[in-house]
Order: structure tokens, then sequence, then C-alpha cells
């Protein structure tokens, strides 16, 4: 794909008033750009790949985190180096901070690993043409001369009919007024699973065998028993489009673009989020068949704002597309590729957690271009804007006509000319005789300095490196080279940017060209006491239970203990004592002391960021002692500040037999453990 040098996108995308781009090789038939925008709304950064797919050493696949539906989720990096993938991008929302599994429909090399939901997803067929909307879903298990629908695949608990639980699937929970049959695969043709049942078991009594496994819930136990150890099981399961012609599907959603035109999907996921901006990531098909792969930071108003769901969509159309997705956003948003010199393919975004999110799967594209065609020189960058008279020092490496590094590659520093404008020098590999030409725009000063990264909590004593960054006005990076002056009130630092934590929190500053940024850097922690228990602050707390109408409660001591009552010895799935508590400073742990009732059952917190985005997180997995216990829960990482204390809560179970039991359970003392020197 020829990228255009300009985008000015259709409205409602805001009023461009600025726009420039630098694109670069990846492999045959596979490119990427970044678009630096200006615009009415604030300034965009926009991330593209593009991949042809007429060229015939291309090929697409989905892939799952840890390989598996329920897993701890895995970065869109790590997928990528794990299966040698140049480019990729994450796709469905999941079920974040729980069981992670995707939520919509999942092929991966033709295989059906999850059935689909009604929202849009993104098709690759076997002939490599790529397709957006819902795919359809039927099945039937078929023994003896029974008969009985097959409503799921990887779906638990089973939802109407029977579900197959395949190895992909992971670790299985009991639940009650299940039956599961193990099954011993015999033969697999034509969308057609012959399996022999090798032994029954109720769910809900005990932890069920591994997959592969068919599932029985009430409405498929109503149809009929299930099938007897011995007896051979025929399992049909059929997709529209027809599963023997996809190599691989991703859920997402919404649909923004169909037929050339901009959509409003009426089965979006997360509808209220239709007007917000947040990063965002998708995927479209242009008119001559190339799929682009767009990702655009969020979030930082210095950098780039985001696009709503509308704006996206008029993104896509700007660039050409005909038919178009978002994929799960927010901090979820990553896309990688390959950058020419590199091993593996890198993150190109900068997803807004300020690290990567482990998420649940995604679409992956690989080249099988031939290794060692033609290999010549390459210095990185190959073109780059910097300020007059720095020390540069290029990296450089071997590199073939299909993008593979053959090695690497040392260059000798060399210092810019003064003059503003356009220049090229040409450097020599050390000690060897190929060289390279790196071009380099001199700029006469800078609009922006910052520091990255941004949040750093340290240890005392840790060592880390800081890199100042500058951007001209209309957004393009600087490099600063050796211009960089560091001082650091606290701790020690170096020429370089390297950092020496002390005993305290220190303050980092970089100045160069007039200009000056600070960074304050978290040295240890220290634990705050938190007077949520209070009488006083009793008000600020209110019961609520899952159903709505589920018997519990909650009340608030005179010695300061927060007593929640729950009860699922019917069907109260959760019992929340919320608060919506706003905590103080950078928050790494919070700590309770918690009275117990040995009952068995699983109690959690539930958090949000300063994104509103919520995650829940396990306190205790199985309370089975009585009186009281300190406990414990570490915030991940990606909870950026300021954090909303939303809920404690319990549930019947977290990975064990579900209670069916009532009880209470009583919190006092909590204390958030907080970045920084107190």
């Amino acid at each position: 794909m020829i990228f255009p040098p300009f985008l000015a996108p259709p409205a409602p995308f805001p009023l461009v008033t600025g726009s420039s781009s630098t694109s670069a090789f990846v492999a045959p038939g596979i490119s990427r750009a970044t678009y630096r925008l200006s615009t009415s709304a604030g300034p965009l950064l926009v991330y593209v790949v593009a991949v042809d797919p007429r060229e015939p050493t291309v090929r697409f696949d989905a892939v799952l985190a840890q390989d598996r539906l329920i897993s701890q989720g895995e970065t869109v990096s790590s997928m990528a180096a794990r299966t040698g993938a140049v480019a990729g991008v994450n796709a469905d929302y999941f079920d974040i901070g729980q069981t992670n599994q995707p939520l919509n429909v999942l092929v991966r090399n033709g295989e059906l690993l999850r059935t689909p939901s009604l929202r849009a997803a993104l098709t690759v067929a076997r002939d490599r043409s790529v397709h957006f909307g819902s795919v359809r879903f039927s099945g039937t298990v078929r023994y003896g001369a029974a008969q009985v629908p097959l409503t799921g695949v990887g779906i638990w608990p089973p939802q109407g009919g029977a579900s197959l639980l395949l190895p992909s699937y992971g670790v299985v929970r009991p639940a009650p007024g299940v039956r599961v049959a193990a099954l011993e695969q015999l033969e697999a043709r034509d969308g057609t699973r012959t399996y022999r049942v090798t032994r029954v078991d109720d769910a809900g009594a005990q932890a069920p065998l591994a997959p592969p496994l068919l599932a029985y819930g009430p409405a498929a136990l109503a149809l009929g028993a299930p099938p007897a150890p011995g007896e051979t099981v025929a399992i049909d399961a059929a997709l529209d489009p027809a599963l023997p012609s996809l190599q691989c599907a991703v859920g997402g959603g919404p649909l923004l673009v169909a037929n050339g035109a901009a959509v409003d999907d009426p089965n979006a996921p997360a509808p209220e989020e239709r007007d917000r901006r947040f990063p965002v990531s998708g995927a479209a098909t242009l008119r001559d068949g190339t799929l682009v792969l767009v990702a655009v930071d969020g979030r930082s108003p210095a950098l780039s704002v985001g696009l709503t769901r509308p704006e996206f969509g008029a993104l896509m159309l700007g660039l050409g597309a005909t038919d178009g997705l978002a994929f799960d956003s927010g901090g979820s948003a990553t896309l990688v590729a390959r950058v020419l010199g590199d091993e593996r393919a890198s993150v190109l975004n900068a997803p807004s957690d300020g690290l990567e999110r482990p998420v649940a799967d995604g679409l992956f594209v690989y080249s099988d271009a031939p290794r060692g065609v033609h290999p010549h020189l390459i210095a990185r960058p190959e073109h780059v804007a910097a300020l007059g008279g720095v020390t540069l020092a290029p990296s450089g490496a071997l590199v073939d006509d299909a993008g593979h590094r053959l090695s690497g590659a040392i260059f000798e520093p060399f210092v810019t000319a003064r003059e503003a404008g356009p220049h090229v020098v040409e450097l020599r590999e050390r000690g060897g005789s190929r060289s390279a030409s790196v071009h380099y725009d001199v700029v006469p000063s800078i609009a922006r300095l910052s520091i990255e990264p941004q949040d750093v909590d340290l240890q005392p004593h840790a060592t880390l490196r800081l890199r100042a960054l500058g951007s001209a006005p209309d957004g393009t990076p600087v490099e600063l080279g050796d211009a960089v002056r560091w001082s650091a009130n606290g701790g020690t630092i170096t020429a370089d940017g390297t950092f020496v934590a002390g005993e305290r929190d220190a303050r980092v500053t970089a100045a160069v060209a007039g200009l000056r940024s600070d960074l304050i850097v978290n040295v240890g922690s220290h634990d705050l006491e938190l007077p949520l228990f209070r009488r006083v602050d009793g008000a600020r707390w209110r019961f609520t239970a899952a159903p709505k109408d589920a018997p519990g409660g909650l009340e608030m001591t005179p010695a300061g203990e927060l007593l929640l009552h729950y009860d699922f010895s019917g069907s109260e799935r959760a019992a929340y004592a919320r608060g919506d508590v706003a905590l103080p400073g950078a928050p790494l742990a919070l700590v309770f002391d918690l009275r117990g009732d040995a009952s068995g059952i699983g109690v959690r917190v539930a958090v949000s960021n300063r994104f509103g985005e919520q995650r829940a997180l396990t306190l205790v997995k199985r309370v089975d002692w009585s009186g009281w216990r300190r406990v414990e829960v570490s915030l991940p990482a990606d909870v950026n500040p300021p954090v909303v204390l939303i809920s404690l809560y319990a549930v019947p179970s977290l990975g064990g037999p579900p209670v069916h039991a009532a009880g209470t359970l009583a919190f006092r003392h909590a204390v958030a453990t907080l970045a920084g020197t107190q």
C-alpha cells in the first residue's frame, strides 16, 4: 500500500489542521505508517499496518492467550513473539480480571474454539479474503436414537443445549446442576467429530475431568439423559460463513463501516462508550482488498486525545475503507509490527495503561518470504529530526529483501549539522566495508519536552534508565542526542539518564534547548490507615446483591467493623458492600482484617482506575478459617491512579465447589500500601 502523505477524514472526524507521516517496510506485502495529526479536538497519533492478502507469502491466524480460553491473559507482543508474527492487533472484548476469556467467536487455524455471540466479528477465509459481520452457529449431538442441540463450543456452564469443551478451554470449574461426559476423540471430518464416552460425572460434586468434555446443563438434561460410558457420540458444529472455508475468526465490535458507509451497530458492546474518546484499535478492508490494522492513542491531552466510535469509523473511511470494525479498546488497544532491523515485532502505539495490558486474543499476520535474499545494510532510524550540533548514535543491522534480520551492525556516532533543514550522512560499518545512509532534518528548537517512563516506582538503590523526549510544534519527535542535561533532587543520575534511587522520593529534571521537564520518582512504599469502617462513614456503604432482590445486608458496628451478611443457600450469586471510596496516592496494595466464618466462600475487591475501567481482584480465594485474619490484595500495575474502591464482595466459589450456605463476614482496619516515602 502507498500510504497517503496526509489524512483528512470526513466528519464527524475532528477538523485536521496539520498532518505529517512516516512509513516503513515490514515484509513483502506488509508495511506500516504513523500519522501525527493536529485537529480541532486536539493532537492525534494514528498507527496503521497495511497487509496485501494477494501477496503469496502472507498468511493470517488468530492467537489465543496462553493457548487457553481461560487464562491469565497475554500481551499482544508476547503472542506475536511466541508465534513468529510480523504484525498483529488485540481483538475481542474479554472477561477482564476474572477468566479473561474472549466473549465472541474464535476460530484458529480452521478450528472452532468458541461459538459466536451476536456481535460483529472479523473472518479470514482460506483464500485470504477478509470479511466483517456476525457469525452464525448451529450444532447437534447424536448418540443412539437421541439428538440434542449443541448450543456452545467453549461455553461453560452450558447455556440451553449441550456444550463441547475442547482442550483449548483450560481449567473447568465445578458447576451445580451440570453433568459432563468425558470424551475420547475417534475421528474428525467435515465439521463432524466422533467421540467415545469414557466417563460421566456430576460437575457440581467434584472437579470435572479435563477436556474434551460434553456438558449438559438443566435445559439439556430436560431433553434427555446424557450418553452413557462406552457410547459413541457424533457432534456436528456448523458456522455461517462455513467453517471449512475459514482460516481464522476473531470477535470484535462494533461494526463501524459497511459497504463504504458509516454504520451504527445495534449489537455494539458497551454502547454507553459510543461517544467517549478512547484509545482505539480495529481493522478495515480497502477497495482493493488490502487489510489495514489501525490503532489510535488516547487519554493523553498533550500527545493524543483518542477518538469516539463514530470518529474512528470516519478515520477508516478517510483511509479508503469499505468495511471495518473496532476491537476492544481503551487500555487493551495494542498494535505491533516488526521494525526493519529487529528480530521480533514490537509495540507501535503507546498503550494508555503505561504498559501493555494482557488480553484474550488477537489477529496476527505472518510472512513466509524466504530468508537470505539480497542481504544489505540499514541504519536506524533511516530518517529522523534532530537538534543541530548534537551527537547521534544510530543502530544498524544486516537485513534481506524480506525484512529478516540477519545480523547486527555497529556505526560510529556522528554529529548533526548546525544548519536547519534536510541533511544526509553516509555511515560506514565499524570494522567492515558496507555503508548505509541516514537522512535527518535539523530543527532549530523543540516545542515540548517530557521524560519517559512517566510513572516510576522504585525500591531504594534500584537503577532505571530515563529518556528525554522532545517534539517539534507539529508533534514530530526530535532526537536530542547529548544535549540533555540531567539533575536529580534525591538519588543520583548520570549524563546518559541512568538514575539510581536513594532512600526517599526524588525529583528528576531534564533540561534542553531552553525547556525543562520534571519527573517525580516514588521510592519504596509506606502504609496509610484508611478510615473506611467508622460508624460516621457508614452512610457511604450500601448493600447490593446478584440478583438484586437476593437476601443479605450490611451493618456498621461501634467497634469499627463492617458486617456483610450473605445467603448463598438459594439463587444468590454475589453479595456486595459497595462504598465507591476514592483511595489516596498511588496504591500498591490493600490490606484488611477479615473475620472468617469457615464457610469456604470467596471474597473479592472491585476497583476502578482513572479512566473508569473496573477490575475485580481476589482478596481471599477460600474463607476456610474462623476468627480474624490479616489479608492483602496487590493492585496490578495497569490500575492507574486515582483508584476508587468500588466494593468488597462475597461469591459462592472462586474455583472450588460452590458454597450453599448463609453467613457473615466482617472487615476492619483497612490499610493502603502507597508508592513512595511518607
